[in-house]
């Protein structure tokens, strides 16, 4: 193992704790990354583990083809939206990419009332997904707490890059809500005063840093707990209850629960 990587490692990790190594690792450096403290596990769904990992998880860098980056395309973060009658709108936010805040203020020109479906939303970038609250809160200094440790830090929802959207919020979440997904209906409900239903979410509230190591390997890092003052993240947020028979025929796609 390249010296650097095994020294970013040490850096990185959080706790002993090894579950598996990728077989193209030797013994003996699976002893050297014990003593790290990573959890060599090659995971595409580290996003979506239940409880915060106990140590650093190492992810692989999927390299695209030259094929698959002449051919890509860019997926919106707003994959639907349906008008429901009344000036009543529907916006599917299924992530939080670079343009979802451009996204979701175009789909929310001329509607008076939102029904926001968050059940496919896997959460994402956290700084982005408070711009998106940020269109519906306004400013709120101390919005959430990151807690590691004995160390408390404090994110405020930052000002509206745009005007405050004031109409009536209804927020749907379900057991594929994950992350900041998550965040963002706990939020709107302390402050925009959104009603949320639905089914319980998943329960993820910690934040993973991302650390690069080397060009094939990430190193995702526990860096603390997300807390918003005023709701319960942990075990997945309650919603307000379930979603009615009549608009979930409007809303249709009824999302299965995916759980490791």
């Amino acid at each position: 193992m390249p010296p650097t990587l095994l020294a970013r490692l040490r850096r990185a990790g959080q706790a002993l704790a090894l579950l598996a190594l990728p077989s193209v690792w030797s013994m003996a450096a699976a002893e050297e990354l014990e003593g790290a403290g990573a959890l060599g596990v090659d995971l595409s769904f580290a996003p979506f583990f239940g409880r915060a990992p106990a140590g650093t998880i190492l992810q692989r860098v999927r390299h695209p083809t030259s094929d698959q980056i002449r051919w890509a395309s860019t997926e919106g973060s707003v994959a639907r939206t349906t008008d429901l009658g009344a000036r009543r709108r529907l916006i599917r936010l299924d992530r939080f990419g670079r343009k979802a805040d451009y996204e979701l203020s175009a789909a929310l020109r001329g509607a008076d009332a939102l029904v926001l479906d968050l059940r496919h939303n896997h959460g994402g970038v956290l700084r982005r997904m408070l711009r998106i609250a940020a269109r519906f809160t306004g400013p709120v200094p101390g919005a959430l707490r990151l807690v590691k440790a004995d160390q408390v830090r404090s994110l405020a929802i930052p000002q509206p890059s745009g005007a405050l959207w004031r109409g009536r919020i209804t927020v749907l979440v379900g057991a594929n809500t994950i992350s900041s997904g998550e965040v963002l209906a706990a939020l709107l409900r302390r402050h925009a005063g959104a009603t949320v239903l639905g089914e319980r979410t998943w329960g993820k509230d910690y934040v993973l840093r991302v650390e690069p190591v080397d060009p094939d390997w990430r190193a995702l890092v526990p860096d603390g707990r997300i807390e918003v003052p005023g709701e319960s993240l942990a075990g997945g947020l309650v919603p307000d209850g379930p979603i009615p028979a009549a608009l979930l025929a409007r809303v249709g796609d009824r999302v299965g629960v995916r759980r490791p």
